[in-house]
């Protein structure tokens, strides 16, 4: 599919492909889980979910992730009471309270990592004994030796990034080899950093993430808007490699390495804008 050593973002593009399918009837919905599907293959970032955004996540048929110091009953019910098929996530630190999540209404629960990994199977192991259906996504994690000690341990999905927040090296093999990996165990990967415009999502959805996380490097405030803009692309991308759905896009698209003026071709150039996108700014 793309050439020996590891290729970012910005150093792909995807193979066009001949295509019968129209942008409008494409669908870019994703079933997480049994119970979580998404109209869209996008999840609000803990870092920058508020309980606000969690809500507009939802109202868009997406879902986002409360962080630890917003992961609580009281505003897991606030999202529930706005419509209680409004999905929202959140993150733990330990099994302690994943119980009292879970009964709150939480439909995603993202375990935290830590440097101590028998700690971190162990809490694993306690979620899923006692919430065997709920999503149990465990990350932000690089290594793929704890990933496989993670989705051995019962995890559902592993959460692709950098715990201290910096860009990943090389973002669409690393997600390659995570998606390989989550297989094994049948389950699934989730690009949780590095996304700055609606053409890295069908990048990493192609390159085998069920979805991506998404914060104010690509977001700003209006959500809907974002959403629109976002959707739109995707749409446009999996329309460009003639797949009909997500999982036709992640299992027959290619890439093709190009070079940094290739980059600079491919986006939007010598052309006068009428409306600023919300979220696009000039690599």
């Amino acid at each position: 599919m793309i050439s020996q050593g590891g290729l970012g973002l910005d150093e792909v593009l995807l193979v066009p492909s001949a295509s019968d399918v129209l942008p409008n009837t494409i669908d870019i919905q994703t079933q997480l889980a049994d119970q979580v599907k998404l109209a869209i293959p996008v999840i609000g970032s803990a870092n920058f979910t508020t309980v606000n955004r969690a809500i507009e996540f939802a109202q868009e048929g997406a879902l986002a992730i409360l962080p630890s110091a917003l992961a609580t009953i009281e505003n897991i019910a606030t999202v529930k009471a706005k419509d209680s098929h409004y999905l929202v996530g959140a993150i733990v630190d330990n099994a302690t309270n994943a119980n009292a999540l879970v009964n709150a209404g939480a439909d995603v629960l993202q375990l935290v990592v830590t440097n101590d990994t028998d700690a971190l199977v162990q809490n694993i192991e306690m979620i899923k004994a006692t919430n065997q259906t709920v999503p149990l996504w465990v990350g932000p994690i690089n290594d793929l030796a704890i990933a496989k000690r993670a989705l051995a341990a019962g995890a559902d999905t592993i959460i692709v990034a950098n715990a201290d927040g910096k860009s990943l090296v090389n973002v669409v093999t690393t997600v390659m080899s995570f998606a390989q990996l989550a297989a094994e165990y049948d389950g699934n990967v989730i690009l949780g950093s590095d996304v700055k415009y609606s053409g890295d999502v069908v990048k990493a959805l192609a390159a085998g993430a069920v979805a991506v996380m998404v914060d104010d490097a690509i977001m700003t405030d209006v959500i809907a808007d974002n959403l629109f803009q976002i959707s739109g692309g995707l749409r446009s991308g999996m329309g460009y490699t003639g797949s009909g759905d997500v999982s036709t896009l992640r299992r027959q698209a290619q890439f093709v390495q190009i070079t940094a003026a290739g980059l600079t071709e491919s986006h939007p150039h010598d052309v006068e804008l009428t409306r600023d996108a919300p979220n696009y700014h000039q690599r």
